[in-house]
């Protein structure tokens, strides 16, 4: 411990820094010079869960030592601006302005992470209000806002938002109006990654865009409800990583300058809006496309599916076994390495699936590049045979097939299964029961 003492202060508050601020505290029973050390703390993290006893386990009695912790630290800091402030616990309606109060304690021209994961004991209309100066604190690289909270109107358009070096901004479940979020997106001009996940609930119109050079990772998840009309915009140069899921309330989505995604995760019922965001990814690296996508492709003729040209991961989530629609898919993927088939209702029985038809060409990638084929939560169909029987026949490069099987009632498939011919002397059959 000596030698940990003897380290200049500027490395040990370092250290401190990495440890949640209770933890960094009880470092305080080794010196004094420990002591004065925790006040000069910038970097503080408070979660509810620290502050559990043996004695009891109530959220009520939790919170009102966290709160009562950080109210006094907070009180006596005097050291230099907070660089860092995250806050991690249940409220009720009473306990808005308290975390209101922190907030506007911690706020200062030094400040580079706010983190806030809030959520309400009981049902409540009451939200924690932003204070406007944190969204224009121009030395904030960090927000995260999860659950219980508002973000307000400009107080004026003399004060609008201002947050030029913001890079991570992620908003869960925040209420606030598609003008207000417009407005914020436009100010924050070095933006690296954007989540976007349940914001904006109110019935509203309008248009929402996402245009940044910067962006790297775009995380949008929506549930608006069918009374909205708004249109989003999606322009995004320098993006490599895309998760978008919306299930209504945009009449239309526009995408462009998509060319340099690696890795995507699309979810949307819209089958024009599938197709645009399909042949803007079309040199993506890894897909994953959900069941609201998949449930369109069927009805999607084959010639407007682009041909992914580098694609070398494909994820699946589908009802059924629906062989010809994933047949089609494979048709286009000439690079293929690794295809995953998820089931989303493994409880329950997913027929009619489609009947088998006979590929009029094999796929590419089963001749020359696809490795592994994964099941995942299968439940067997009428028509799967003759497709395994196909990929086994034709998978040249097959390395193995895993099978994650529900349905008990299918014991006799493994075995039948490793009955068939393979091409690849290399390729395993591997089953598992779930």
């Amino acid at each position: 411990m000596d030698m940990i003492s003897d380290l200049p202060d500027c490395i040990l508050l370092h250290v401190l820094s990495f440890l949640p601020t209770k933890t960094a505290f009880l470092t305080t029973v080794l010196s004094r010079r420990w002591t004065n050390l925790c006040d000069d703390l910038q970097h503080l993290h408070f979660e509810q869960n620290q502050f559990r006893n043996r004695n009891t386990c109530s959220y009520c009695c939790t919170r009102t030592r966290l709160f009562a912790t950080v109210n006094w630290i907070l009180s006596r800091h005097k050291a230099p601006p907070i660089r860092t402030f995250r806050l991690t616990c249940n409220l009720d309606q009473f306990d808005v302005y308290t975390v209101e109060w922190f907030i506007r304690k911690v706020l200062g021209p030094n400040l580079e992470e706010l983190n806030l994961q809030l959520s309400f004991v009981c049902c409540s209309d009451r939200k924690v209000v932003i204070p406007n100066g944190v969204l224009s604190c121009t030395s904030l690289v960090t927000l995260r806002l999860n659950g219980g909270i508002r973000i307000p109107s400009p107080p004026s358009s003399s004060c609008r938002y201002h947050l030029p070096s913001l890079k991570t901004l992620q908003l869960y479940n925040v209420k606030t109006s598609v003008g207000n979020l417009e407005e914020l997106l436009s100010h924050c001009t070095a933006l690296e990654t954007l989540v976007l996940d349940s914001v904006c609930r109110s019935q509203e119109e309008g248009q929402l865009s996402i245009c940044f050079p910067s962006l790297k990772s775009l995380h949008f998840k929506s549930y608006f409800g069918d009374a909205l009309s708004l249109l989003l915009v999606i322009d995004t140069p320098s993006l490599k990583r895309l998760y978008i899921q919306v299930v209504s309330g945009f009449r239309e989505i526009r995408v462009r300058n998509l060319h340099n995604v690696e890795e995507a995760r699309i979810n949307i019922s819209k089958q024009s809006i599938v197709l645009e965001f399909l042949v803007e990814l079309c040199r993506i690296r890894i897909l994953e496309l959900g069941l609201l996508t998949v449930d369109c492709l069927p009805e999607v003729p084959p010639h407007r599916i682009p041909e992914f040209t580098c694609l070398q991961r494909l994820e699946l989530t589908v009802k059924c076994f629906d062989t010809r629609s994933i047949m089609n898919m494979l048709q286009k993927c000439p690079m293929l390495k690794l295809l995953a088939i998820v089931f989303s209702f493994p409880k329950m029985d997913p027929h009619p699936s489609r009947k088998w038809e006979l590929p009029a060409k094999i796929p590419t990638c089963l001749a020359s590049h696809l490795q592994v084929i994964k099941i995942k939560r299968y439940y067997e169909s009428r028509d799967d045979r003759d497709f395994f029987a196909y990929v086994l026949q034709h998978g040249l490069v097959l390395e193995s097939l895993d099978l994650q099987v529900d349905d008990m009632r299918s014991k006799g498939f493994p075995e039948e299964l490793s009955l068939l011919p393979r091409s690849s002397k290399a390729c395993q059959i591997n089953f598992c029961w779930i």
